[in-house]
C-alpha cells in the first residue's frame, strides 16, 4: 500500500519517490520516464503490459497534471484492464482499495 502521496513525494513500504513512478504491489519503478512528459502514450506502458495486470490506476498529479492518451486508454481496455484515472491524491485511495483484490499497477505523475 501507498503511505502517503502529496506533490513531489510518494511513500511506499518506507521508501520515498519524488519522480514519476510505477507501483506495484510490493515494489515501485521510480525510473519510469514519461516520453513526452506531458501525456501517458502507449509506449510509456510496456512494463505495464508485461506485467498484466488487472487494474490501472493513473495518477495525473497535482498542480502541473498530465493526460493519458485515448489510445493508451483503449489498448489497456483491450487487453481487458480496468483503467481507473483520478488526481494523483485520489488515485492513491483507488489503488489502496484495489490493490489486495486484484492484480493492480498505479502510474503516477507527482508534480
Amino acid at each position: 500500500m501507498i503511505e502517503s502521496i502529496s506533490m513531489g513525494k510518494m511513500l511506499f513500504q518506507g521508501k520515498v519517490s519524488r519522480s514519476d513512478t510505477i507501483v506495484y504491489a510490493d515494489k515501485m519503478n521510480t525510473k519510469w520516464w514519461i516520453e513526452s512528459r506531458n501525456c501517458i502514450e502507449i509506449g510509456d506502458l510496456d512494463e505495464v503490459f508485461k506485467a498484466e495486470p488487472e487494474v490501472v490506476v493513473v495518477g495525473l498529479g497535482f498542480m502541473m497534471p498530465i493526460k493519458i492518451s485515448d489510445s493508451a486508454v483503449a489498448e489497456l481496455e483491450g487487453k481487458g484492464i480496468e483503467v481507473l484515472i483520478e488526481k494523483s491524491d485520489a488515485a492513491c485511495e483507488l489503488f489502496n482499495e484495489n490493490v489486495g483484490k486484484k492484480k493492480t499497477i498505479g502510474l503516477f505523475h507527482l508534480l
